[in-house]
């Protein structure tokens, strides 16, 4: 058990991938659920499942017990720097030497904002603590328009105007951990993670108008229209407005850069937004 992987956030997007990714490279891999029983069903019998909770740090130990890396995926909640920082301890104390942390792109611009502020407070902490760490900043997720702001009645509302963004899929995002996870060579290292071309959300519409044979447009709403609609949609306002500053940066097209550190990671580029859509051209038809 001394070389176990601690996968946090095992049954989002990110996580879920990444578990599945590190079993199929025959890393023992141990996914951090709250609910085992339910967790059970997104992962094969292959892959040991702990009972982990951010908020009850009674969970810790277990799940830390034997572990040599942990695969970071940070709370998005209000007190995510206090209740990381509270983990990074405890798996500092349990012997671990490693930790691959899911960051955010944008964390050490000069414009700040909420999420990258907790996030450029997550990786100090990590850097203070002495142990080893890789810090893996993504930019907008691909699947962000299945999940987050999916098409509704043929449109993409957003208010980003004309800006763009490097969107990435987040299936890139899951290779480079799982690469980094197993391999040597990444120790203090920071990697951005892009799609391979900028895109506005007229773009995005265009293309999955094209995948899924049916007319989809964008729609360039109100910073307020914006708000009101995820206030009503029931989002908490703290996360309102941290989104909202997500968007604002969006629009001033601060996030449209391209690198190439998933390709230098996995020697593989990365998926554009054409074959994203393609590989899930089912649930835009169904939109």
């Amino acid at each position: 058990m001394a070389k176990t992987v601690l996968v946090t956030g095992a049954t989002g997007t990110v996580g879920r991938d990444v578990a599945k990714l590190l079993s199929k490279k025959g890393a023992p891999v141990r996914a951090g659920v709250r609910d085992q029983a339910k967790a059970r069903k997104q992962f094969g019998p292959e892959i040991a499942l702990a009972t982990f909770d951010f908020e009850d740090d009674s969970s810790f130990a277990g799940a830390l017990d034997g572990v040599a890396k942990v695969f970071l995926l940070p709370p998005l909640l209000p007190n995510q720097v206090q209740l990381t920082s509270t983990f990074v301890d405890a798996a500092k104390r349990a012997g671990v030497r490693r930790i691959v942390k899911l960051s955010a792109i944008g964390v050490d611009d000069e414009i700040r904002f909420t999420v990258g502020k907790w996030h450029a407070a997550n990786e100090q902490h990590i850097r203070e603590s002495g142990l080893a760490f890789t810090f893996l900043r993504p930019n907008s997720f691909m699947q962000n328009f299945i999940t987050y702001f999916p098409p509704r009645n043929g449109a993409i509302y957003l208010p980003w105007g004309t800006g763009t963004a490097s969107f990435v899929d987040t299936r890139n995002i899951a290779s480079v951990a799982a690469e980094v996870l197993t391999s040597d060579g990444h120790e203090e290292k920071i990697y951005t993670l892009t799609g391979p071309a900028a895109l506005g959300i007229a773009e995005v519409a265009q293309i999955l108008s094209e995948v899924a044979s049916r007319e989809f447009k964008s729609v360039d709403v109100s910073e307020d229209a914006a708000r009101d609609g995820m206030l009503q949609a029931g989002l908490p306002k703290w996360q309102v407005e941290a989104l909202m500053e997500l968007h604002a940066i969006n629009k001033q097209n601060r996030w449209s850069a391209v690198t190439a550190d998933i390709e230098k990671v996995t020697d593989t580029g990365p998926t554009d937004f054409a074959r994203f859509a393609r590989d899930h051209a089912e649930k835009f038809r169904a939109s």
